[in-house]
């Protein structure tokens, strides 16, 4: 499966979105607060183009599976080891520090498994669960039809729209955020059939435009349902931007390696660094010195620990499922040990 560099660098672009608006969020003063609110409206963006990045990864590596064990495994194998360790850190935490405004919870079988929202132990772990939702119904169309992924989703996306609109009551499935997935599985179809994607003229400056209109939406004229505000305007224009990059790297371009480091430190950076941060903010003294200054740190930290996770846990484990495989000749589910050459990239 061909890897896109510039799809890599947008991962790493939208964690640290999400990691500056909570530093800057964390303990703003009442001078700066609504300058806070307005920043991390606009940096919270960073999920919508986390969205359709995976509906893109997913349908592009989906659409050359045919194992949905294998599939799912794999996306366990991606998620849970870093999301348990952390989880894990916050759960004992939070005997210590308020990770959240309301009550602390039990710990439940949602949260365990990140895949009910919201996420009182780690607050950015709530689009995992639009994640696992989301791998799920792949999972399903790769068991009952792999030669028809494409048709399927699609599909699936129109039942989505039809459950957002008649309100059913289906969960996450009746969110209108589960859309912005579908931008990304319309760009991996279109590289499919078309091979090369025309560059099309204008097109970061209406992703751009898009962004400042959601954030004009939500912030400053304050939708009342800025969930919904925010598929038409972040989610379009995380699609158009990811388009753009895709096309263009289609077309020889190439993309700062700084940016695709911290895009392979992404995942690890994301579901980290909230619980560093609220850690951070339990001490009022330090931001006394300088809030500027412990902000900035609080980034710089995050990006430490993040790089550590990568390569102690995130990495080690990615190669661990890799080098599994779940059914054998005889079709068989307990894991065997397959060679390197066996394997496909997930």
């Amino acid at each position: 499966m061909q890897t896109f560099f510039g799809v890599q660098a947008m991962r790493g672009v939208a964690a640290l979105a999400v990691v500056c608006g909570h530093a800057i969020t964390a303990r703003s003063v009442l001078g700066t607060q609504s300058a806070a609110e307005g920043a991390l409206t606009i940096l919270a963006s960073g999920v919508d183009i986390f969205f359709v990045i995976s509906g893109f990864i997913i349908a592009t590596t989906a659409a050359s599976q045919t194992d949905a064990l294998t599939f799912a495994f794999r996306r366990a194998v991606r998620i849970y080891p870093m999301y348990w360790l952390v989880l894990l850190a916050a759960f004992v935490s939070s005997h210590w520090i308020a990770l959240s405004p309301e009550d602390r919870p039990a710990l439940e079988l949602g949260s365990i498994f990140a895949c009910s929202f919201p996420n009182w132990y780690n607050l950015p772990a709530w689009s995992i669960a639009f994640e696992m939702h989301f791998y799920a119904v792949v999972a399903l169309i790769l068991a009952v039809a792999p030669r028809r992924l494409f048709e399927l989703l699609f599909a699936a996306l129109g039942l989505w729209v039809i459950a957002i609109a008649f309100h059913l009551p289906l969960g996450i499935y009746s969110h209108p955020l589960i859309l912005e997935f579908g931008g990304g599985v319309l760009i991996a179809y279109l590289v499919r059939i078309k091979g090369k994607l025309p560059l099309l003229p204008y097109i970061g400056t209406i992703s751009a435009g898009l962004f400042a209109a959601g954030w004009y939406w939500i912030f400053v004229h304050g939708s009342s349902a800025p969930q919904f505000a925010r598929v038409p305007t972040y989610g379009l224009g995380a699609a158009l931007l990811i388009y753009a990059v895709v096309s263009a790297e289609l077309h020889g371009a190439s993309f700062s390696p700084i940016l695709q480091w911290f895009g392979s430190i992404s995942y690890s950076l994301y579901i980290s660094h909230y619980l560093l941060i609220k850690w951070i903010a339990n001490f009022p003294e330090l931001w006394q010195i300088s809030s500027a200054g412990v902000t900035v740190a609080s980034i710089l930290l995050s990006i430490g620990l993040a790089a550590a996770l990568h390569w102690l846990v995130e990495v080690p484990t990615l190669n661990w499922g890799r080098r599994l495989s779940l059914t054998g000749r005889s079709g068989r589910i307990p894991l065997t040990f397959a060679g390197v050459r066996d394997l496909q990239k997930p």
